[in-house]
């Protein structure tokens, strides 16, 4: 379910920005209620409709114009029945520049965990995650972020499912001004969502002008992910990834239960409070303690209860009907290279129009900082491959 390894596209420059206020959606009153309170209309609201929103105020107000909120939304889960999800939008206070409206960078975090105080739209999650987008609101763009299913809001965040982290993020961007042209963007995790939302965009939401997504060290092959993160300090990644199955198909729940023992059960149940920077979620875990029979997780994915989901959740099986920009750092120790080069052959295959960067650096000796370089690097590809589409958007 969710992976320190995610925490990483966050960092780049400063902090966050100060937040001009804006009118909450009455019954929002304080922070639990804005995602706990039921929505009545929910059935009846469009998918990115906004159901609630609360003003964002920066602990120090930095005053850096953007002005922040949360939002509360409408999206489809993996059963196709309506659902609320949270996140937030940061707009630059000054006027959009360049012609037409101001363009949408539809945001997807990296892993920050399963709790729902982990949140990106959460105090906690807002601050690691304002640094990562800053590039961007600098360039001028509005940029929409979604939670995900079950961080934020009620029930289990369905970390690493295909449909329903897609779907947020494209159901996130509809939050936004109808006709303006929309970038997905995500690293890790979120470069995973990007990616679901990339292959899904033509059929679940024709109505948006996606001009581009980019794809940054998606982790697209569940099967790819597994032994690399295995009986390591970045471990918790795998108890999360399991629980992302079981919260996204409740109906499996006891069959994947089933293949854990006692003590496997139990670290299940306890990550699915950790955040990343939580202590517990930084111990090694080995897998082979945590089954019934002794075998690592790695060698449990050819049974059909894990095989199937695994299938369901890859991407990498439907050409993105945008351009994409894939990137990746060779010496990347969370999320290996071989994701992407997967995925690119994947997606040449299809027919998708495709732009390849792989990215050097010097080997860090700590297990799990390699993964942020790539990030980092990135930006300065990304920002003008970004403004190319929307000029000619």
């Amino acid at each position: 379910m969710k992976k320190r390894v995610c925490a990483l596209t966050i960092a780049s420059t400063a902090m966050v920005a100060i937040a001009m206020p804006s009118t909450p959606v009455a019954g929002a009153d304080s922070l639990r209620d804005f995602y706990d309170a039921p929505v009545p209309t929910l059935a009846a609201a469009a998918p990115g409709e906004v159901m609630r929103t609360k003003p964002v105020t920066s602990p120090k107000g930095f005053g850096l114009g953007f002005d922040i909120e949360r939002i509360l939304y409408r999206s489809t889960d993996t059963r196709d029945d309506p659902m609320v999800v949270s996140g937030y939008s940061m707009t630059p206070t000054a006027p959009w520049p360049g012609p037409g409206p101001r363009p949408v960078i539809a945001y997807a975090p990296g892993t920050s965990g399963m709790a729902d105080r982990c949140a990106g739209s959460a105090v906690l999650g807002t601050v690691g995650s304002s640094p990562a987008i800053l590039p961007l609101l600098l360039a001028g763009y509005r940029v929409v972020a979604t939670d995900y299913q079950g961080l934020g809001t009620p029930g289990g965040h369905t970390y690493l499912n295909r449909l329903a982290s897609g779907r947020a993020l494209l159901d996130a961007a509809r939050t936004a001004d109808d006709d303006a042209p929309v970038v997905l963007f995500g690293y890790s995790e979120g470069g995973f969502a990007a990616g679901a939302a990339a292959e899904l965009a033509a059929t679940y939401a024709p109505d948006l002008d996606v001009v581009g997504a980019y794809v940054g060290a998606p982790p697209a092959d569940p099967t790819l992910n597994i032994e690399n993160l295995d009986n390591t300090t970045l471990g918790s990644a795998v108890l999360f990834a399991v629980d992302g199955m079981i919260n996204s198909y409740p109906e499996r729940a006891e069959s994947i239960r089933s293949f854990f023992d006692s003590d496997g059960v139990a670290a299940l149940d306890a990550a699915e409070d950790w955040c990343t920077t939580d202590p517990a979620a930084t111990e090694t875990v080995h897998t082979s303690e945590l089954t019934r029979d002794g075998r690592p997780l790695i060698e449990q994915l050819s049974n059909p209860v894990f095989a199937e989901v695994a299938e369901e959740n890859t991407v990498g099986r439907i050409a993105p009907a945008m351009p994409v920009y894939l990137s990746h750092a060779v010496e990347d120790d969370t999320v290996p290279v071989e994701q992407s080069r997967t995925l690119l052959e994947r997606w040449q295959e299809l027919g998708a129009q495709v732009t390849y960067r792989e990215y050097e650096f010097p080997v860090i000796p700590y297990k799990g900082a390699n993964h942020l370089p790539g990030a980092l690097a990135a930006y300065s590809d990304i920002l003008p491959w970004i403004a190319g589409l929307v000029r000619s958007s």
